[in-house]
């Protein structure tokens, strides 16, 4: 859904600039009502940066030793070494006291479930994407929302009384799919209030919140140092998103779109007051808009995303970009996860690499609207790869390492921020929904991905820098196969994407 409203922001049809300025001048492009929705809409994405950066004290890099072993044996034992007559270990989780690496026995040939729980809530995250996309659509913005928010507060209290891993995991993905629903219906609320002047600006603030919980995780686990004490502290502030009920109001655009004008219309209408704008003819307007509307929905041109491979310039557009959403959702999660894994201190580490996320983003809104979209993207992508590749071969100093981890974090929220407005921009109107549809879900995949990269560290401690180094540098090499789209005249066809010079 959320690729629906990128499709009619940067589409440059005249249809769409119409149906784009009716609304705008009834509501005005922001006011009084847009930041209500907006200021408030926004903090849900709190719980988004808390939910997906959790696992970072969730497994925290643990020693453990045989305490028992299952016959009389004389073994010495080793720290971190695994025996096969060992029946129950020991752990130093520190600085944590406990973690579900030592509640549930997450070493030796159980490791792999460690990153597999992370793996589970990303694959929550993108099924609940689809999911509450066609519900939205569907349904409405408002119940779909207050659906999420609903199921995101019964899982995120539910986690920390998880009897088993497989519970455990079972309920971590169902909060996956519940985030989702947050992540994406608020996005789209947002989109939907604010004008098109804005909505590049406001579209980069509203992800200001996910980088706020992201900080405030290390600040859960210092004072909650057991699993469970700290998923339930996660669980508490969520519980504030029940306003929503009392608040929350529908999205007029949806309203319209769907042919419910007297409802849009009370709407609209307390919104222009609040506004100072005029309030004649707003029901006659929106009358008129939702016909066109429905009527323009019955001649959209019928794609399917096999489509997006048709032809020689849409299928290297589609494989390129997919790569680099892909490379920029490992190295961003990986990195994050990483950096406090190898860290003496991960309550600062984590904070740091959060805390630097925001003029990060800030810079990146400005980067994209000043300079060329392709080079300013590989740069970004070539710098954080340097960056990382030096933090495996510098020495562990404290300083030193958290230096360059933050900056590998910077560059990643900057060419992460960057390549969403870089590849909404190659795809034609017609196909634009299903392209970043399918790199959205890349994304995924390499955030799927990356915490089993991240825990390579406890056995190859050099791997995870090479990969998540090498990575953004093969997706800088990448970029330099597009072409720049900056200043250009977007593609409204598949003829236009190949006739693109």
């Amino acid at each position: 859904m959320v690729h629906k409203i990128i499709s009619k922001i940067t589409s440059n049809t005249d249809t769409g600039k119409e149906k784009e300025d009716v609304l705008a001048k009834l509501l005005g492009h922001i006011g009084k009502w847009q930041l209500i929705v907006f200021t408030s809409i926004f903090l849900v994405k709190f719980s988004s940066g808390t939910v997906q950066m959790a696992i970072i004290f969730l497994t925290p890099k643990a020693s453990f030793w045989c305490s028992k072993f299952d016959s009389n044996s004389t073994s010495t034992v080793v720290n971190n070494t695994c025996y096969s007559g060992c029946v129950e270990y020991e752990y130093d989780t520190s600085p944590m006291e406990t973690s579900i690496v030592s509640e549930w026995d997450l070493v030796c040939e159980r490791q792999w479930l460690a990153s597999f729980t992370q793996t589970v809530l990303q694959f929550g995250i993108l099924i609940g994407s689809i999911m509450f996309g066609f519900l939205s659509d569907r349904y409405g913005r408002r119940s779909s929302f207050l659906a999420s928010i609903t199921l995101l507060i019964i899982f995120g209290f539910a986690i920390p009384f998880s009897p088993s891993y497989t519970v455990f995991t079972l309920l971590r993905f169902m909060m996956g799919i519940a985030t989702a629903g947050t992540m994406v219906v608020s996005f789209v609320i947002v989109m939907e209030t604010v004008g098109p002047k804005y909505r590049e600006v406001l579209g980069c603030v509203f992800q200001i919140p996910f980088i706020v919980g992201h900080m405030s995780v290390p600040l859960f686990a210092y004072y909650f140092r057991t699993w469970d004490s700290y998923s339930l502290a996660l669980a508490v502030p969520p519980v504030i998103y029940l306003g929503y009920f009392f608040l929350l109001s529908e999205s007029p655009r949806w309203l319209v779109s769907v042919g419910r004008v007297e409802e849009a219309t009370r709407i609209v209408t307390d919104a222009a007051l609040l506004n100072n704008l005029p309030t004649a003819n707003i029901e006659d307007t929106l009358t008129k808009l939702s016909k066109e509307i429905l009527n323009n929905k019955t001649d959209e041109p019928k794609l399917n995303y096999i489509d997006l491979f048709r032809t020689a310039g849409l299928r290297k557009r589609t494989v390129c970009s997919c790569a680099l959403w892909l490379i920029g959702g490992l190295t961003f999660f990986g990195v994050n996860q990483y950096i406090t894994q190898t860290s003496p201190d991960p309550f600062v580490s984590a904070a740091a690499a959060g805390a630097i996320q925001i003029p990060s983003n800030l810079f990146a809104i400005w980067m994209v609207r000043t300079f060329n979209r392709k080079t300013s993207t590989a740069i970004f992508f070539a710098l954080g790869g340097i960056f990382i590749m030096i933090l495996g071969c510098v020495p562990k100093i404290f300083w030193l390492t958290l230096t360059l981890g933050s900056l590998g974090s910077a560059c990643g929220a900057i060419f992460n921020t960057a390549i969403y407005i870089f590849t909404s921009e190659l795809f034609p109107t017609v196909a634009r929904n299903m392209g970043m549809g399918v790199c959205s879900m890349s994304m995924r995949i390499g955030s799927m991905i990356a915490p089993f990269v991240a825990n390579v560290s406890y056995s190859l401690p050099w791997m995870p820098t090479v990969i998540f180094g090498l990575a953004p540098l093969v997706a800088a090499a990448i970029c330099m196969l597009l072409p720049e789209t900056k200043n250009r005249k977007l593609p409204d066809s598949v003829d236009d994407v190949e006739n693109f010079v």
